[in-house]
Protein backbone atom coordinates (compact mmCIF):
# COMPACT_ATOMS: atom_id res chain seq x y z
CA UNK A 1 0.00 0.00 0.00
CA UNK A 2 1.39 3.07 -0.87
CA UNK A 3 1.69 6.58 0.95
CA UNK A 4 -1.99 8.65 1.18
CA UNK A 5 -2.20 11.29 -1.25
CA UNK A 6 -2.06 13.95 1.81
CA UNK A 7 0.39 16.42 0.71
CA UNK A 8 2.68 18.41 3.40
CA UNK A 9 0.49 16.82 6.13
CA UNK A 10 0.42 13.31 8.02
CA UNK A 11 1.39 10.76 5.51
CA UNK A 12 -0.10 7.24 6.13
CA UNK A 13 -0.23 3.79 4.91
CA UNK A 14 -3.73 3.72 4.43
CA UNK A 15 -5.90 7.35 4.44
CA UNK A 16 -5.56 10.50 6.81
CA UNK A 17 -7.19 11.17 9.74
CA UNK A 18 -8.35 14.15 11.60
CA UNK A 19 -7.56 13.90 15.25
CA UNK A 20 -10.41 14.98 18.18
CA UNK A 21 -13.03 13.84 15.65
CA UNK A 22 -14.58 10.18 15.76
CA UNK A 23 -14.20 8.00 13.37
CA UNK A 24 -13.31 10.85 10.31
CA UNK A 25 -11.06 9.50 7.66
CA UNK A 26 -10.74 10.84 4.25
CA UNK A 27 -10.03 8.63 0.99
CA UNK A 28 -10.11 10.62 -1.52
CA UNK A 29 -8.83 13.86 -2.89
CA UNK A 30 -7.80 16.62 -1.14
CA UNK A 31 -7.53 20.07 -1.77
CA UNK A 32 -5.92 23.52 0.36
CA UNK A 33 -7.92 26.61 0.30
CA UNK A 34 -6.24 30.09 1.47
CA UNK A 35 -8.03 33.71 0.40
CA UNK A 36 -4.47 35.34 0.79
CA UNK A 37 -2.39 32.85 -1.12
CA UNK A 38 -4.48 31.11 -3.22
CA UNK A 39 -5.90 30.88 -6.61
CA UNK A 40 -9.24 29.42 -7.93
CA UNK A 41 -7.54 27.32 -10.89
CA UNK A 42 -7.87 23.61 -12.18
CA UNK A 43 -3.92 23.98 -11.50
CA UNK A 44 -4.09 24.92 -7.80
CA UNK A 45 -5.44 23.10 -5.14
CA UNK A 46 -1.93 22.31 -3.21
CA UNK A 47 -0.44 23.01 0.31
CA UNK A 48 1.65 25.13 -2.04
CA UNK A 49 -0.13 26.19 -4.49
CA UNK A 50 -3.95 26.12 -2.82
CA UNK A 51 -7.90 27.58 -4.26
CA UNK A 52 -8.50 30.82 -2.89
CA UNK A 53 -12.40 29.89 -2.17
CA UNK A 54 -14.11 27.11 -0.70
CA UNK A 55 -16.41 27.26 -3.02
CA UNK A 56 -14.74 26.58 -5.72
CA UNK A 57 -12.82 23.69 -4.13
CA UNK A 58 -16.23 22.36 -3.92
CA UNK A 59 -16.93 22.05 -7.53
CA UNK A 60 -13.55 20.04 -7.77
CA UNK A 61 -15.00 17.89 -5.39
CA UNK A 62 -16.59 14.38 -6.57
CA UNK A 63 -19.58 13.27 -4.66
CA UNK A 64 -19.00 10.42 -2.32
CA UNK A 65 -15.70 10.03 -3.28
CA UNK A 66 -14.29 10.93 0.34
CA UNK A 67 -13.36 14.21 -0.38
CA UNK A 68 -11.92 16.75 1.61
CA UNK A 69 -11.27 20.17 1.66
CA UNK A 70 -8.65 21.99 4.10
CA UNK A 71 -9.06 25.49 4.97
CA UNK A 72 -5.73 27.20 5.69
CA UNK A 73 -5.47 29.76 9.07
CA UNK A 74 -6.29 33.25 7.70
CA UNK A 75 -8.79 32.53 5.01
CA UNK A 76 -11.66 34.39 4.58
CA UNK A 77 -14.80 33.34 2.63
CA UNK A 78 -17.31 36.32 1.90
CA UNK A 79 -20.67 35.12 0.91
CA UNK A 80 -22.95 37.97 0.01
CA UNK A 81 -26.29 36.82 -1.52
CA UNK A 82 -28.66 33.60 -1.05
CA UNK A 83 -26.61 30.69 -1.91
CA UNK A 84 -23.69 32.49 -2.58
CA UNK A 85 -21.65 29.08 -0.77
CA UNK A 86 -23.55 26.13 -1.68
CA UNK A 87 -22.07 22.89 -0.42
CA UNK A 88 -23.57 20.62 -2.89
CA UNK A 89 -21.26 17.56 -3.33
CA UNK A 90 -21.99 14.94 -1.11
CA UNK A 91 -19.81 13.08 1.26
CA UNK A 92 -17.40 15.58 0.86
CA UNK A 93 -15.49 17.41 4.48
CA UNK A 94 -14.46 20.75 5.06
CA UNK A 95 -12.34 20.71 7.89
CA UNK A 96 -10.75 24.65 9.11
CA UNK A 97 -6.69 24.43 10.48
CA UNK A 98 -6.00 26.20 13.49
CA UNK A 99 -6.98 27.08 16.83
CA UNK A 100 -9.83 29.95 18.39
CA UNK A 101 -9.49 33.38 15.80
CA UNK A 102 -6.59 32.17 14.21
CA UNK A 103 -8.82 29.62 12.30
CA UNK A 104 -10.07 30.95 8.48
CA UNK A 105 -13.84 31.81 8.79
CA UNK A 106 -17.03 32.67 6.38
CA UNK A 107 -18.49 35.95 6.85
CA UNK A 108 -22.06 36.86 5.73
CA UNK A 109 -22.53 40.00 4.28
CA UNK A 110 -24.55 42.55 1.85
CA UNK A 111 -27.72 41.05 1.96
CA UNK A 112 -29.83 39.48 4.88
CA UNK A 113 -30.83 36.36 2.69
CA UNK A 114 -26.88 35.76 2.25
CA UNK A 115 -26.32 31.48 3.02
CA UNK A 116 -24.55 28.96 3.02
CA UNK A 117 -26.57 26.33 1.93
CA UNK A 118 -26.11 21.93 2.34
CA UNK A 119 -28.07 21.02 -0.58
CA UNK A 120 -26.11 17.40 -0.51
CA UNK A 121 -26.40 14.70 1.77
CA UNK A 122 -23.55 13.74 3.89
CA UNK A 123 -21.42 16.86 4.05
CA UNK A 124 -18.95 16.93 7.24
CA UNK A 125 -17.78 20.48 8.38
CA UNK A 126 -14.86 20.49 11.02
CA UNK A 127 -14.08 23.33 13.24
CA UNK A 128 -15.49 26.09 11.49
CA UNK A 129 -15.80 29.75 12.48
CA UNK A 130 -19.05 32.13 11.37
CA UNK A 131 -18.99 35.45 11.68
CA UNK A 132 -21.50 37.90 10.85
CA UNK A 133 -21.11 40.83 8.76
CA UNK A 134 -24.45 42.42 8.03
CA UNK A 135 -27.64 42.47 10.97
CA UNK A 136 -30.22 40.32 10.53
CA UNK A 137 -29.30 37.83 8.33
CA UNK A 138 -32.16 34.89 8.06
CA UNK A 139 -30.68 31.57 8.05
CA UNK A 140 -27.13 31.89 6.67
CA UNK A 141 -26.67 28.20 7.63
CA UNK A 142 -29.04 26.54 5.69
CA UNK A 143 -29.38 23.17 6.05
CA UNK A 144 -31.62 20.91 2.97
CA UNK A 145 -29.92 17.45 3.28
CA UNK A 146 -29.74 14.29 5.31
CA UNK A 147 -26.73 13.79 7.93
CA UNK A 148 -25.28 17.07 7.81
CA UNK A 149 -22.40 17.21 10.55
CA UNK A 150 -20.84 20.22 12.48
CA UNK A 151 -18.00 19.91 14.68
CA UNK A 152 -16.23 22.64 16.75
CA UNK A 153 -17.97 25.52 15.25
CA UNK A 154 -18.45 28.98 16.29
CA UNK A 155 -21.01 31.43 15.40
CA UNK A 156 -19.85 35.30 16.38
CA UNK A 157 -22.55 38.39 16.00
CA UNK A 158 -20.11 41.71 15.12
CA UNK A 159 -20.55 44.61 16.87
CA UNK A 160 -24.08 45.94 16.42
CA UNK A 161 -24.93 43.11 14.73
CA UNK A 162 -27.82 40.33 15.59
CA UNK A 163 -28.91 37.09 13.64
CA UNK A 164 -31.95 36.34 13.37
CA UNK A 165 -32.09 33.13 13.16
CA UNK A 166 -28.80 31.67 12.68
CA UNK A 167 -29.26 27.79 11.69
CA UNK A 168 -32.10 26.83 10.20
CA UNK A 169 -32.97 23.04 9.36
CA UNK A 170 -35.85 22.01 7.21
CA UNK A 171 -38.01 18.45 6.97
CA UNK A 172 -35.03 17.10 4.99
CA UNK A 173 -32.04 17.43 7.13
CA UNK A 174 -32.92 14.12 8.59
CA UNK A 175 -29.72 12.72 11.24
CA UNK A 176 -28.25 15.84 11.72
CA UNK A 177 -25.58 16.50 13.79
CA UNK A 178 -24.07 19.64 15.29
CA UNK A 179 -21.76 18.92 18.07
CA UNK A 180 -19.41 21.71 19.95
CA UNK A 181 -20.99 24.77 19.13
CA UNK A 182 -20.41 28.26 20.77
CA UNK A 183 -22.90 31.20 20.11
CA UNK A 184 -20.42 34.77 20.59
CA UNK A 185 -22.86 37.87 21.75
CA UNK A 186 -21.89 40.72 19.69
CA UNK A 187 -23.59 42.33 23.12
CA UNK A 188 -24.49 45.53 19.76
CA UNK A 189 -28.07 46.73 19.65
CA UNK A 190 -28.94 45.01 16.08
CA UNK A 191 -32.18 43.33 15.25
CA UNK A 192 -33.98 41.37 17.81
CA UNK A 193 -32.83 37.70 17.73
CA UNK A 194 -35.61 34.64 17.19
CA UNK A 195 -33.40 31.83 17.54
CA UNK A 196 -29.47 30.25 17.24
CA UNK A 197 -30.64 26.56 16.16
CA UNK A 198 -34.12 26.21 14.29
CA UNK A 199 -35.34 22.98 13.19
CA UNK A 200 -37.98 22.18 11.62
CA UNK A 201 -39.81 18.30 10.96
CA UNK A 202 -36.42 16.94 10.85
CA UNK A 203 -35.90 12.84 12.18
CA UNK A 204 -33.54 12.30 14.25
CA UNK A 205 -31.20 15.41 14.65
CA UNK A 206 -28.47 15.51 17.27
CA UNK A 207 -27.52 18.91 19.23
CA UNK A 208 -24.88 17.83 21.74
CA UNK A 209 -22.43 20.57 23.51
CA UNK A 210 -24.21 23.42 22.36
CA UNK A 211 -23.22 26.72 24.41
CA UNK A 212 -25.67 30.16 23.55
CA UNK A 213 -26.14 33.10 26.13
CA UNK A 214 -28.08 35.84 24.69
CA UNK A 215 -31.76 38.00 24.18
CA UNK A 216 -34.05 35.68 21.49
CA UNK A 217 -37.52 36.52 21.35
CA UNK A 218 -38.96 32.55 20.33
CA UNK A 219 -36.32 30.34 22.11
CA UNK A 220 -32.66 29.39 21.27
CA UNK A 221 -33.33 26.64 20.19
CA UNK A 222 -36.21 26.38 17.83
CA UNK A 223 -38.70 23.72 16.61
CA UNK A 224 -40.60 25.25 14.23
CA UNK A 225 -42.59 21.67 13.44
CA UNK A 226 -42.39 18.58 15.78
CA UNK A 227 -39.08 17.20 15.32
CA UNK A 228 -39.21 13.30 15.49
CA UNK A 229 -36.38 11.33 18.13
CA UNK A 230 -34.16 14.63 18.56
CA UNK A 231 -31.32 13.92 21.09
CA UNK A 232 -30.10 16.59 23.34
CA UNK A 233 -26.79 16.65 25.34
CA UNK A 234 -24.81 19.25 27.60
CA UNK A 235 -26.81 21.65 26.14
CA UNK A 236 -26.52 24.93 27.96
CA UNK A 237 -28.75 27.88 27.45
CA UNK A 238 -29.10 31.12 28.80
CA UNK A 239 -32.01 33.15 27.17
CA UNK A 240 -31.61 36.96 28.42
CA UNK A 241 -35.24 37.52 26.91
CA UNK A 242 -37.60 39.50 29.77
CA UNK A 243 -40.47 38.42 28.11
CA UNK A 244 -39.65 36.02 29.88
CA UNK A 245 -39.20 33.39 26.72
CA UNK A 246 -38.44 29.80 26.66
CA UNK A 247 -34.91 28.49 26.15
CA UNK A 248 -36.21 26.01 24.21
CA UNK A 249 -39.31 26.08 21.88
CA UNK A 250 -40.96 22.66 21.21
CA UNK A 251 -44.21 21.43 19.48
CA UNK A 252 -46.42 19.09 21.43
CA UNK A 253 -45.51 16.15 19.18
CA UNK A 254 -41.98 16.74 19.44
CA UNK A 255 -40.36 13.60 20.32
CA UNK A 256 -36.95 12.23 21.88
CA UNK A 257 -34.49 12.62 24.74
CA UNK A 258 -32.57 15.80 26.39
CA UNK A 259 -29.54 14.30 28.66
CA UNK A 260 -27.93 16.69 31.28
CA UNK A 261 -29.36 20.13 29.36
CA UNK A 262 -28.99 23.50 31.58
CA UNK A 263 -31.27 26.08 30.43
CA UNK A 264 -31.38 29.32 32.34
CA UNK A 265 -34.61 31.83 31.34
CA UNK A 266 -34.47 35.58 32.16
CA UNK A 267 -37.25 34.96 35.52
CA UNK A 268 -39.83 32.50 35.75
CA UNK A 269 -40.08 28.48 36.19
CA UNK A 270 -40.78 27.73 32.57
CA UNK A 271 -37.89 27.26 30.55
CA UNK A 272 -38.63 24.99 27.89
CA UNK A 273 -42.34 24.30 25.88
CA UNK A 274 -44.16 22.08 28.20
CA UNK A 275 -46.39 20.63 26.00
CA UNK A 276 -43.56 17.95 24.30
CA UNK A 277 -42.98 14.23 23.63
CA UNK A 278 -39.05 13.87 25.00
CA UNK A 279 -37.92 12.64 28.03
CA UNK A 280 -35.53 14.98 30.06
CA UNK A 281 -33.13 12.71 31.53
CA UNK A 282 -31.00 14.64 34.47
CA UNK A 283 -31.93 18.45 33.25
CA UNK A 284 -32.13 21.90 34.94
CA UNK A 285 -33.75 25.37 34.38
CA UNK A 286 -33.37 28.63 36.60
CA UNK A 287 -34.97 31.68 36.43
CA UNK A 288 -32.86 32.77 39.26
CA UNK A 289 -29.05 33.74 39.86
CA UNK A 290 -26.97 31.86 41.99
CA UNK A 291 -28.95 28.67 42.31
CA UNK A 292 -28.60 25.12 41.57
CA UNK A 293 -31.45 25.01 39.04
CA UNK A 294 -34.36 22.48 39.65
CA UNK A 295 -34.96 19.29 37.79
CA UNK A 296 -37.14 19.78 34.39
CA UNK A 297 -39.55 17.33 32.94
CA UNK A 298 -42.50 15.88 34.60
CA UNK A 299 -41.17 13.40 37.34
CA UNK A 300 -42.76 10.03 37.39
CA UNK A 301 -44.48 9.17 40.76
CA UNK A 302 -42.07 6.64 41.38
CA UNK A 303 -38.98 8.98 41.20
CA UNK A 304 -37.18 10.19 43.99
CA UNK A 305 -37.82 13.69 43.23
CA UNK A 306 -41.29 13.50 42.60
CA UNK A 307 -41.82 11.63 45.41
CA UNK A 308 -39.93 14.89 47.59
CA UNK A 309 -42.18 17.42 45.38
CA UNK A 310 -45.04 15.46 46.86
CA UNK A 311 -43.83 15.73 50.44
CA UNK A 312 -42.99 19.14 49.58
CA UNK A 313 -46.55 19.92 48.54
CA UNK A 314 -48.05 18.88 51.71
CA UNK A 315 -46.89 22.12 53.18
CA UNK A 316 -48.00 24.34 50.79
CA UNK A 317 -51.27 26.20 51.41
CA UNK A 318 -53.86 24.60 48.72
CA UNK A 319 -56.86 26.46 47.48
CA UNK A 320 -60.07 26.82 49.36
CA UNK A 321 -62.15 23.07 49.25
CA UNK A 322 -59.52 21.51 46.91
CA UNK A 323 -61.92 18.74 45.77
CA UNK A 324 -59.00 16.46 44.43
CA UNK A 325 -57.28 15.71 47.56
CA UNK A 326 -54.29 14.84 46.10
CA UNK A 327 -52.18 15.69 48.72
CA UNK A 328 -52.55 15.78 52.55
CA UNK A 329 -52.52 19.35 52.22
CA UNK A 330 -55.74 19.59 50.58
CA UNK A 331 -57.28 16.62 53.00
CA UNK A 332 -56.53 19.20 55.81
CA UNK A 333 -57.20 22.23 54.12
CA UNK A 334 -57.43 26.63 54.88
CA UNK A 335 -58.78 28.84 56.42
CA UNK A 336 -60.60 29.91 53.57
CA UNK A 337 -62.29 26.86 53.23
CA UNK A 338 -66.25 26.78 53.44
CA UNK A 339 -68.00 26.00 56.91
CA UNK A 340 -69.60 22.45 57.02
CA UNK A 341 -72.15 21.03 58.98
CA UNK A 342 -73.29 17.62 56.64
CA UNK A 343 -70.54 15.19 56.13
CA UNK A 344 -70.09 14.85 52.35
CA UNK A 345 -66.87 13.53 50.02
CA UNK A 346 -65.37 17.04 48.69
CA UNK A 347 -64.65 18.86 51.72
CA UNK A 348 -61.63 19.33 53.88
CA UNK A 349 -61.24 18.86 57.52
CA UNK A 350 -60.74 22.12 58.23
CA UNK A 351 -64.02 22.92 57.00
CA UNK A 352 -65.64 20.10 58.78
CA UNK A 353 -63.89 21.08 61.75
CA UNK A 354 -65.12 25.42 61.59
CA UNK A 355 -68.34 23.51 60.89
CA UNK A 356 -67.96 21.97 64.61
CA UNK A 357 -66.51 24.57 66.12
CA UNK A 358 -69.15 27.00 64.98
CA UNK A 359 -72.15 24.83 67.34
CA UNK A 360 -69.87 24.67 70.24
CA UNK A 361 -70.16 26.62 73.38
CA UNK A 362 -68.63 29.97 73.32
CA UNK A 363 -68.58 33.08 75.55
CA UNK A 364 -69.30 36.64 75.30
CA UNK A 365 -68.26 39.62 78.06
CA UNK A 366 -69.49 42.74 78.12
CA UNK A 367 -66.90 45.80 79.53
CA UNK A 368 -67.65 46.99 83.25
CA UNK A 369 -69.61 49.79 83.21
CA UNK A 370 -72.67 51.52 86.08
CA UNK A 371 -75.68 49.66 85.71
CA UNK A 372 -79.16 51.04 84.71
CA UNK A 373 -82.17 50.18 84.49
CA UNK A 374 -82.80 48.52 81.14
CA UNK A 375 -79.21 48.59 80.13
CA UNK A 376 -78.96 45.94 77.35
CA UNK A 377 -76.12 43.29 78.49
CA UNK A 378 -75.94 41.22 75.42
CA UNK A 379 -77.69 41.51 71.61
CA UNK A 380 -78.28 38.02 69.92
CA UNK A 381 -78.16 38.03 66.02
CA UNK A 382 -78.66 34.89 63.31
CA UNK A 383 -80.54 32.75 65.90
CA UNK A 384 -81.58 31.65 69.44
CA UNK A 385 -79.29 30.21 71.72
CA UNK A 386 -79.14 28.80 75.08
CA UNK A 387 -77.72 29.83 78.05
CA UNK A 388 -75.44 27.75 80.33
CA UNK A 389 -73.91 30.66 83.08
CA UNK A 390 -74.38 34.21 83.42
CA UNK A 391 -72.55 36.00 86.00
CA UNK A 392 -72.24 39.98 86.63
CA UNK A 393 -68.99 40.74 88.81
CA UNK A 394 -68.41 44.06 91.11
CA UNK A 395 -65.40 45.58 89.34
CA UNK A 396 -65.70 48.78 91.50
CA UNK A 397 -67.48 49.46 94.94
CA UNK A 398 -71.17 50.20 95.02
CA UNK A 399 -72.51 52.99 97.53
CA UNK A 400 -75.30 52.37 100.04
CA UNK A 401 -78.03 52.52 97.82
CA UNK A 402 -79.64 49.21 97.71
CA UNK A 403 -80.09 48.33 94.19
CA UNK A 404 -81.28 44.77 93.11
CA UNK A 405 -80.09 43.03 89.60
CA UNK A 406 -82.62 40.82 87.71
CA UNK A 407 -82.40 39.05 84.43
CA UNK A 408 -84.50 39.97 81.67
CA UNK A 409 -84.64 39.06 77.73
CA UNK A 410 -86.27 41.17 75.12
CA UNK A 411 -86.63 39.02 72.01
CA UNK A 412 -87.13 41.05 68.60
CA UNK A 413 -90.39 38.45 68.21
CA UNK A 414 -92.45 38.24 71.51
CA UNK A 415 -92.83 40.14 74.81
CA UNK A 416 -89.98 40.84 77.39
CA UNK A 417 -89.38 37.95 79.64
CA UNK A 418 -87.58 37.99 82.99
CA UNK A 419 -85.27 34.90 83.62
CA UNK A 420 -84.57 35.61 86.96
CA UNK A 421 -86.08 37.01 90.58
CA UNK A 422 -84.98 40.27 91.64
CA UNK A 423 -81.17 39.50 93.38
CA UNK A 424 -80.06 40.44 97.46
CA UNK A 425 -78.85 44.10 97.94
CA UNK A 426 -76.12 45.17 96.17
CA UNK A 427 -75.45 48.25 98.82
CA UNK A 428 -72.17 48.17 99.65
CA UNK A 429 -71.29 45.75 97.80
CA UNK A 430 -67.42 45.85 97.09
CA UNK A 431 -65.44 44.82 93.96
CA UNK A 432 -64.68 41.24 93.46
CA UNK A 433 -68.79 40.22 94.63
CA UNK A 434 -70.95 38.38 92.33
CA UNK A 435 -74.58 37.49 90.81
CA UNK A 436 -74.96 34.44 89.52
CA UNK A 437 -78.22 33.35 87.16
CA UNK A 438 -79.49 30.21 88.82
CA UNK A 439 -81.61 28.98 86.48
CA UNK A 440 -83.25 26.22 88.12
CA UNK A 441 -86.43 28.63 87.20
CA UNK A 442 -87.58 32.06 85.81
CA UNK A 443 -88.60 33.32 88.95
CA UNK A 444 -86.01 31.65 91.06
CA UNK A 445 -83.93 35.23 92.45
CA UNK A 446 -80.35 35.75 91.13
CA UNK A 447 -77.55 34.72 93.41
CA UNK A 448 -75.50 37.55 95.16
CA UNK A 449 -72.32 36.26 96.85
CA UNK A 450 -70.29 39.44 98.49
CA UNK A 451 -67.16 37.41 98.65
CA UNK A 452 -67.11 36.06 94.75
CA UNK A 453 -67.37 32.28 94.19
CA UNK A 454 -70.90 31.84 93.48
CA UNK A 455 -73.21 28.65 92.48
CA UNK A 456 -74.42 28.30 89.32
CA UNK A 457 -77.53 25.92 89.57
CA UNK A 458 -77.92 24.95 86.11
CA UNK A 459 -80.95 21.45 86.38
CA UNK A 460 -82.11 23.35 83.42
CA UNK A 461 -80.77 25.66 80.74
CA UNK A 462 -82.70 28.61 79.66
CA UNK A 463 -83.39 29.23 75.95
CA UNK A 464 -83.05 32.90 74.44
CA UNK A 465 -84.24 33.91 71.26
CA UNK A 466 -83.00 36.74 68.45
CA UNK A 467 -83.21 40.07 70.61
CA UNK A 468 -81.00 41.12 74.05
CA UNK A 469 -80.59 40.41 77.31
CA UNK A 470 -81.01 43.29 79.03
CA UNK A 471 -80.84 44.24 83.07
CA UNK A 472 -83.79 45.12 85.56
CA UNK A 473 -82.24 47.27 88.23
CA UNK A 474 -84.29 47.60 91.20
CA UNK A 475 -84.25 50.84 93.40
CA UNK A 476 -81.68 52.73 91.49
CA UNK A 477 -78.80 52.92 89.33
CA UNK A 478 -75.65 51.29 91.23
CA UNK A 479 -72.57 53.31 91.63
CA UNK A 480 -70.36 50.79 91.25
CA UNK A 481 -69.33 49.33 87.99
CA UNK A 482 -69.93 45.62 86.86
CA UNK A 483 -68.84 43.75 84.14
CA UNK A 484 -71.05 40.58 82.83
CA UNK A 485 -70.16 37.39 81.52
CA UNK A 486 -72.17 34.94 79.50
CA UNK A 487 -71.67 31.41 78.43
CA UNK A 488 -73.98 29.94 75.50
CA UNK A 489 -74.33 27.35 73.04
CA UNK A 490 -75.74 28.60 69.55
CA UNK A 491 -79.09 26.37 68.67
CA UNK A 492 -78.23 27.65 64.99
CA UNK A 493 -75.96 28.08 62.39
CA UNK A 494 -74.30 31.68 61.78
CA UNK A 495 -75.58 32.90 65.11
CA UNK A 496 -73.62 36.30 66.84
CA UNK A 497 -73.65 37.48 70.65
CA UNK A 498 -72.15 41.10 70.90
Amino acid sequence: MGLTRFPHGVSSFGMPVVPDIDTVSYSGNTFFVDSAAGSDSTFQGTFERPFATIDYAIGRCTANNGDVIFVKEGHVETVIAAGGLDLDVAGITIVFMGFGNNRGYITFTTAVTADMDVDAADVTVINPRFVAGIDALTGPIDVNAARFKMYNATWQDGTGINTTDCVVADANADDMLISNFEFIDGNGAGTQKQSFIQIAGATRPVLKNIICTGNFATGIIENGTAWIDAYLENVVLDNANTGPVVAILLQAASSGQAINCHLRVASGTTYMTADNDMQWFECYGTGTDATAGEKIGTGLASDVEAKIDVIDGYHDVPTADAATDAVIRDVVGCKADAVVYVPGTTKSLSAYTKGTADLQERVAKKAAATMVNGQIMFTIAGGPIKIEALVSVCETANDATASTLQYNITPTTGAAQTISGASASLASAVAGASVALAGTALATAALLNANGPNLIANPGTIFCPIGTIDMVIGVGSTTGTWAHYLRYKPLAVGVTVS
